[in-house]
């Protein structure tokens, strides 16, 4: 992933005098949704935070959700994190827990990695950890074979996510989209050096979906790294499905 870290450091620059736009006296959170998803998919959950006196950001990455006409082959997990990079630096964010869920924790990642001065604390919602040079297929060991021309993944089912009530399904399924196959296949840059100073969570959703396994193996490495860990008996969209209990959990272990 080429970022391009010149254009990142000039408007860190220039924004650096603007002051915060938040204007909350809380911590601040960027909760960043996983593939196939959009900001919609943590509005339940940021209700919570902002009940406790937080400012929370559910953005939207470009071709998804309500910006899903924005869609186009080029759509990368470059521009997934200059999505949020760009959040940070024009609302002049700082001391930010960054929350990624699922796919987003490649975004997450590389996000902290661009502007470290910026992030408290890095939140991996069952995410994927990557590794230097991984793109998000092979992060989770996803075979990347696919017929010519084809730039669109379609939606996994809502069931899939391990989301099983009526009312939760007629929510959830018809807000998913396709995503561009570009975000999955570009490997990421970062180093681990870069990240060293931030704390790290990882909260794992035991619920049955039909990459558990995966992402249980996650969960063991970030244990293995030292992590916080919390165990959340919950699907993988926790968040929507079990907003109470994962807000809970959320707390014993983010900032």
């Amino acid at each position: 992933m080429r970022f391009n870290v010149a254009v990142t450091l000039v408007l860190a620059v220039l924004l650096s005098s603007t002051g915060a736009l938040a204007g909350s006296k809380g911590s601040t959170y960027i909760l960043v949704h996983g593939a196939f998803h959009g900001g919609w998919a943590w509005q339940p959950f940021a209700e919570e935070l902002r009940d406790d006196g937080a400012t929370v950001y559910t953005p939207t990455l470009t071709g998804l959700g309500e910006r899903a006409h924005l869609a186009q082959p080029e759509v990368s997990l470059e521009t997934h994190v200059q999505d949020i990079v760009s959040l940070i630096l024009f609302e002049d964010l700082h001391d930010v827990v960054l929350v990624g869920h699922s796919y987003a924790g490649m975004v997450v990642t590389a996000v902290a990695a661009a502007v470290p001065g910026r992030i408290r604390q890095l939140v991996y919602f069952d995410a994927a950890i990557p590794e230097p040079g991984q793109s998000f297929f092979a992060t989770v060991g996803f075979p990347d074979a696919f017929p010519a021309g084809m730039w669109m993944l379609p939606s996994f089912s809502a069931q899939d996510f391990g989301v099983t009530k009526a009312e939760d399904v007629a929510f959830v399924a018809p807000r998913l989209r396709p995503q561009p196959l570009a975000s999955f296949q570009e490997p990421i840059s970062f180093s681990w050096s870069a990240l060293s100073k931030i704390p790290k969570v990882y909260i794992h959703c035991k619920g049955a979906w039909f990459q558990r396994d995966i992402f249980l193996a996650f969960r063991a490495k970030a244990q293995a790294l030292g992590w916080k860990i919390e165990d959340l008996e919950a699907s993988h969209d926790a968040m929507l499905t079990d907003t109470k209990k994962a807000y809970k959990a959320f707390r014993k272990v983010a900032d």
